[in-house]
């Protein structure tokens, strides 16, 4: 064999022949001779390193001009302080320099292992094997490729810029770097390419910057994996053996499947998003060792799929300010059901309809957007957190309160913008199963909302109720005398005895009604005294409906005042030209002020104030006509058949010259005042009922 290999150490002649030989350095072909501190390898040299080839020289070069398959190695060791590989003429890359790129990846190891104090520079470069050895530190730049083992044994500290990549196509384990602060003896950046990694039980693995893996790298995770700020993944990863992936301080992009097979993923207190994307599911298998943990200030955009396969959801934890973000184009999307024990932190929902896996429970606030939450046949279950809703979306189905420390006349909104609950008595919890377009009980087509609200609850309650309903729960089939103005809230009884009660809870009852016309898409009808036990007038009963009926009942009086006064009558408002009207056990008075109720807004119809009239026996069953200038006539509807009856029996006489203003109840039955003109087209008085006239008082119509 000719040789005409030059290589010149810091030592004598001697001692290289010793490293080289001794090692088993075998050179071959035309090669240039020994120069000072290098490696040279002209175009048509081979090398076969079976060995260690060790660069001693803070200055020493691989230099190569050789084809890749001239050469082999075992390894290479750098113990300068800038070794380098190079072409012969000194340039790194675009040339036969060893790793310039993938295709001239360094064969076998290179190790790193200057041992004196001085910091040791490591060359970007495409490595097969890469260790790190010895006491000095390392800086190691961007764009190191590792293809098979990195290593670190007895290193000195070790500083990342850059990116760190591992791009073989055979299983990678990934080299431990636990540093807990900066970019010392932690990835800066870290890229898995090309085929799959593991992060081995036992040890840890933390990144200050970003992590990114393409589509043929997935992750098997055993160990700790910590990322940094940013975050892609394109393959899937597995935790398993207990290992955990903590998100990072930035965005966590999930474009693939993560499986948490027994293991946690965190996303840790003050993480940055966490998204998952259309085509991607987060999923923690049946294993109460699978888990996800959610902290503080986190939230989790869910494009694509979360799913529990854990039977009794305790393997997931949300911190109580955590928020999950249900927002996927799925349609419909499913939320992943919780536990009682380990509810939602926050929900949200938005563009399009979302189901539900099972109940889900929610211990912050619940915001529903763009589109209906249908729950059935589940239960949205919520503490005492803000229930908000955008574009008229809706809960549909059983939407639960638990209300232990709930707060007295606070609004708690259940399944739309205008239903809600003010209590003024707080039951442990209470729900509202609300079905759209659904038949409620006793239900008439012709005066009723198509709309089931059912109320079901433990411990007592009483409260203002505010129930909403939308146009499409108004049916083509209502009367011409129903009408949303007449809207009442009605107790409403299941099979097999259908019934309803109208509910008038105070007196004067308190109804509140914003139509369709005034609405922006959803109409109320609000009533404030309703409660689950009591009189027939107020309670709503455990297991009923509560029904919207918009029928022209026979008005009553609920309280003594003026007829123009809403308040006066058992609907809240004021009678119209077709109401029936009883009168029983109060006094109303028309046409004038009286201290009982001090109102001075007029009759409405004064000329057709209703189609019938009844004065009860009743003490202090009174009505009466003033005026107020020329206000001053009034007449029921001129018909021949509308009566007003009069069945009181006035015990005293009443004087009528001046009229009263007092507050006081009046007992006459029918009193028409001086300047007053009242028309009935029919008058009844029953036995010994009485009618006092000091004004006008005509019977019948032409």
């Amino acid at each position: 064999m000719t040789s005409n290999v030059k290589y010149i150490s810091d030592s004598t002649a001697a001692y290289i022949v010793a490293v080289v030989f001794c090692v088993c350095f075998l050179l071959t072909g035309m090669v240039q001779p020994l120069a000072a501190q290098h490696l040279e390898n002209t175009v048509t040299g081979r090398v076969k390193n079976n060995g260690t080839i060790r660069f001693k020289s803070d200055s020493g070069r691989y230099k190569n001009d050789a084809p890749l398959t001239s050469i082999t190695n075992n390894v290479i060791e750098f113990a300068g302080q800038n070794n380098l590989f190079t072409d012969l003429a000194g340039s790194q890359f675009n040339t036969n320099a060893l790793g310039q790129n993938a295709l001239w990846r360094v064969p076998g190891m290179v190790r790193y292992a200057l041992k004196d104090g001085r910091a040791q520079l490591v060359q970007q470069r495409y490595y097969t094997n890469l260790e790190m050895s010895d006491s000095s530190d390392k800086q190691i730049p961007d764009s190191v490729f590792v293809s098979e083992w990195y290593t670190i044994f007895l290193s000195g500290p070790r500083t990342y810029s850059g990116t760190f990549f591992y791009d073989g196509n055979l299983r990678q384990i990934i080299m431990q770097e636990k540093g807990l602060s900066g970019t010392v003896n932690r990835y800066n950046n870290l890229t898995f390419q090309n085929g799959p990694k593991t992060v081995a039980s036992g040890s840890e693995v933390w990144m200050d910057g970003i992590f990114f893996t393409d589509s043929l790298s997935p992750s098997t995770i055993e160990g700790d994996f910590h990322w940094g700020s940013k975050s892609y993944l394109h393959s899937r990863a597995e935790l398993i053996i207990g290992g955990t992936l903590t998100a990072g301080n930035d965005i966590s992009d999930l474009h693939a499947n993560v499986d948490v097979r027994r293991g946690t993923f965190i996303i840790k207190d003050d993480a940055g998003l966490v998204t998952i994307f259309p085509i991607a599911t987060l999923t923690t298998e049946d294993n109460v060792a699978a888990e996800l943990v959610m902290g503080k200030n986190t939230k989790m955009d869910v494009r694509g799929s979360f799913v529990n396969l854990h039977g009794p959801l305790v393997n997931t934890t949300f911190d109580i300010t955590s928020l999950v973000n249900y927002i996927g184009l799925q349609d419909p999307q499913i939320m992943q059901a919780t536990a009682l024990t380990n509810p939602y932190g926050n929900l949200r929902t938005a563009t399009t309809v979302k189901n539900a896996s099972g109940d889900i429970h929610v211990a912050g606030t619940l915001s529903v957007n763009d589109t209906n939450v249908v729950m059935v046949p589940y239960t949205m279950n919520l503490t005492l957190g803000d229930a908000s809703y955008t574009n008229n979306a809706e809960v549909v189905g059983n939407f639960r309160r638990r209300l232990t420390g709930a707060v007295l006349n606070t609004t708690y909104m259940y399944n739309n913008s205008e239903t809600f609950f003010q209590y003024t008595t707080i039951p442990q919890e209470l729900a509202l199963d609300v079905r759209p377009t659904t038949r409620p009980n006793d239900y008439d087509m012709t005066t009723d909302v198509f709309r089931k609200v059912t109320v079901s609850h433990t411990g007592d309650w009483k409260a203002k109720v505010r129930v909403g309903y939308k146009a499409e729960d108004i049916p083509a089939t209502w009367g011409p005398l129903t009408a949303e103005r007449l809207l009442k809230i009605y107790n409403a009884y299941p099979a097999p005895n259908e019934r309803s009660t109208k509910l008038t809870p105070t007196l004067p009852p308190t109804y509140d009604r914003r139509p369709l016309l005034l609405s922006t898409g959803i109409a109320y009808v609000e009533l404030t005294g309703i409660q689950n036990n009591g009189p027939d007038n107020l309670r709503l009963d455990n297991g009923n409906d509560l029904l919207l009926r918009g029928s022209r009942d026979t008005l009553r009086a609920a309280a003594s005042g003026r007829w123009s006064n809403p308040f006066t009558w058992d609907e809240a408002r004021e009678p119209e030209p077709l109401d029936r009207v009883i009168i029983d056990g109060f006094t109303v008075h028309t046409g004038y002020v009286r201290a009982n109720d001090n109102y001075a807004i007029e009759e409405r119809w004064p000329d057709s104030m209703a189609v019938s009239v009844t004065i009860s026996n009743t003490p202090a069953s009174t009505l009466t006509f003033g005026s107020v200038g020329s206000f001053n006539t009034f007449s029921l509807v001129p018909n021949a058949v509308v009566t007003l009856t009069n069945q009181r029996v006035a015990p005293t006489l009443v004087p009528t010259l001046t009229q009263d203003i007092t507050a006081a109840d009046i007992d006459g039955g029918l009193i028409v005042y001086p300047a007053s003109n009242f028309t009935a087209p029919n008058l009844i008085l029953t036995l010994g009922a009485t009618a006092f006239n000091a004004g006008t008082l005509q019977i019948g119509v032409k």
